[in-house]
């Protein structure tokens, strides 16, 4: 643990952070990790509910997984600005960080990350908040998470490492998958998503990010309206953050399990 979180840390050099999606756990990164920890200090860490990590009480905010990440860094003895990869609700984490610590940031890859230019919410987020709790607390007492979570993983990730998933990597997706916590801290991230949008809008008016900033968006290759939307919709992301554009292919939404060479090639670029 460090900084009270589960964090794995390979390799030395220049300090890149990787930082998941909406349930996403640091063996979701194997691939991408082996090929820069050669040459870069890889962090990968689990938020609050998520891999080994403890749950929280608290909803998540922006600014406190951005302070979550500073606090790692410190308790590393990061000081170098280090390359931040948020992939899908990660990136709007990362580039609070971002936008709150210039200085320790020298370049944000947003990975198929999840679009936030025009945040609205309707439904009060403490009433979704509540809701989810009880949901998943359902769900786990009556045995479905520990029916299920397996199954859930494999219907919502379609991507496959290029050698084929590793038993290890079953292992853990079957025992942490089927985590009352886990569940929990998933569906309260996901109910607090409005909140994070709006928060990190009010961040866009005071903060600025002055580091090299990449979009990278994933497809699977095959011409369907739905994939020509997303990238539609990341082109004009990049384009609203003044960020450079790029196409991760073929690739389903969890690109770094799929093409691991091609974001670590991203990486370089930025961390060279």
């Amino acid at each position: 643990m460090v900084a009270g979180v589960h964090v794995v840390v390979d390799g030395e050099g220049p300090p890149v952070v990787l930082y998941g999606g909406l349930g996403g756990n640091w063996f979701d990164w194997d691939e991408v990790t082996e090929l820069l920890s050669g040459s870069c200090l890889v962090v990968r860490i689990d938020r609050p509910g998520y891999g080994f990590s403890p749950p929280s009480a608290e909803r998540p905010s922006a600014l406190g997984e951005a302070g979550r990440i500073a606090d790692v860094l410190d308790a590393l003895s990061v000081t170098t600005p280090a390359v931040l990869v948020g992939h899908s609700l990660g990136g709007i984490y990362v580039e609070a960080f971002a936008r709150l610590y210039p200085d320790r940031t020298g370049g944000v890859i947003l990975l198929d990350a999840t679009v936030t230019a025009h945040p609205h919410r309707v439904v009060p987020t403490r009433w979704r908040v509540t809701i989810g709790r009880r949901v998943a607390r359902t769900a786990s007492r009556v045995g479905l998470q520990r029916l299920l979570g397996p199954t859930v993983r494999r219907i919502l990730n379609h991507s496959t490492p290029p050698d084929g998933i590793a038993p290890g990597t079953r292992r853990w997706v079957e025992r942490i998958y089927r985590e009352p916590a886990y569940l929990e801290s998933s569906i309260v991230e996901n109910a607090s998503y409005p909140a994070l949008a709006q928060e990190l809008a009010a961040l866009r008016e005071t903060r600025t990010m002055t580091a090299p900033v990449v979009v990278a968006a994933a497809h699977t290759g095959r011409p369907t309206p739905w994939g020509s939307a997303w990238i539609r919709m990341q082109r004009q992301f990049a384009e609203f953050l003044g960020a450079a554009f790029r196409v991760v292919r073929p690739a389903h939404h969890h690109a770094m399990i799929d093409q691991p060479g091609q974001i670590a090639a991203l990486v370089r670029e930025l961390a060279s």
